[in-house]
């Protein structure tokens, strides 16, 4: 498998890609446009190894390409709320054969087939109930579970990916342990689930069990090595030791440990990334008939 890491750079509406043994800079590829090699409001991106899937938000399309190159594969979408449309798409998640994508104001989930990216299935409408959203966000699908960053109301949800059906919840608006401030990105490895609390300006660590529950955190407002501004995106390493975070207002990716989420590095500055928005890595071990691989976002 390759091992890569992508990052989805908003300043400059590309995708840029790191050797994720050392962070060291590969390649990059975008501009701002509508063309197959432009994004506008560049936003989360996700790998199945083979392909990247790239939420073009402003350009209402998910686009897919090669993650070797880089290289332009496909697209779909339009603006709009049919089954081919979306109106201000920001998560997506993948597994092996589905990606499943946050359809903002639309205000619901919807499946395709990563193979041809054709419609399967969605659910939601807008509301705080089990099977509705408020600024769906980030989305991780592992063991065949989806987890969803439903920012607008401050809560992580736990469905099912065979039928998108409800299963648990937790969050409230608050600074509490199990609340949160527009929560946007949610990562797991099946037994932790990792959360970007946006608003609150760190990190929280929780089980992926039914009831979510919390386990510890990390950040408040701030440019230091445990301090966050607006942290929009987080992913998981095959081995399942680091955490990468879009740190969206310090203009870097920071990696931490997932055990304790203490500090390892960061990069991105050096390639004048501004504003991160996504953040992604080629992850085999999610890729199994029940279970996928993911990346995070930013509005």
């Amino acid at each position: 498998m390759s091992n890569f890491i992508y990052v989805s750079d908003r300043g400059s509406e590309r995708i840029v890609k790191y050797d994720s043994s050392n962070e060291s800079f590969l390649q990059t590829v975008g501009s701002q446009g509508t063309g197959d090699d432009n994004f506008d409001g560049i936003n989360n991106v996700a790998s199945d190894n083979v392909h990247l899937y790239i939420v073009d938000r402003d350009n209402s399309r998910i686009i897919k390409r090669l993650n070797v190159d880089l290289s332009y594969v496909a697209q779909v979408g339009t603006l709009g709320s049919g089954n081919d449309n979306f109106d201000t798409p920001i998560g997506i998640a993948v597994d092996d054969l589905h990606i499943y994508v946050g359809d903002q104001n639309n205000s619901r989930i919807v499946k395709r087939l990563k193979s041809d990216l054709s419609y399967v299935s969605q659910i939601g409408s807008a509301g705080s109930g089990d099977d509705q959203f408020s600024f769906v966000a980030g989305l991780c699908c592992v063991n065949g579970f989806l987890y969803v960053a439903d920012a607008g109301n401050s809560r992580i949800v736990k469905r099912l990916a065979s039928d998108l059906s409800y299963v648990s919840e937790i969050g409230s608006s608050g600074l509490g342990d199990n609340q949160f401030n527009f929560p946007d990105s949610v990562v797991s490895d099946g037994t932790y689930v990792w959360v970007t609390d946006d608003s609150n300006n760190r990190i929280k660590k929780h089980l992926a069990d039914d009831t979510l529950a919390y386990v510890s955190k990390i950040g408040v407002l701030g440019s230091a090595n445990d301090e966050f501004s607006s942290p929009t995106a987080i992913a998981i390493d095959s081995s399942k030791t680091y955490i990468y975070v879009a740190d969206w207002g310090n203009n870097r990716v920071v990696k931490r440990l997932a055990s304790d989420l203490s500090y390892v590095s960061q990069f991105g500055s050096a390639e004048g990334i501004i504003n991160p928005a996504g953040v992604a890595l080629d992850v085999l071990f999610l890729l199994s008939s029940s279970s996928s691989s993911f990346g995070n976002v930013i509005w």
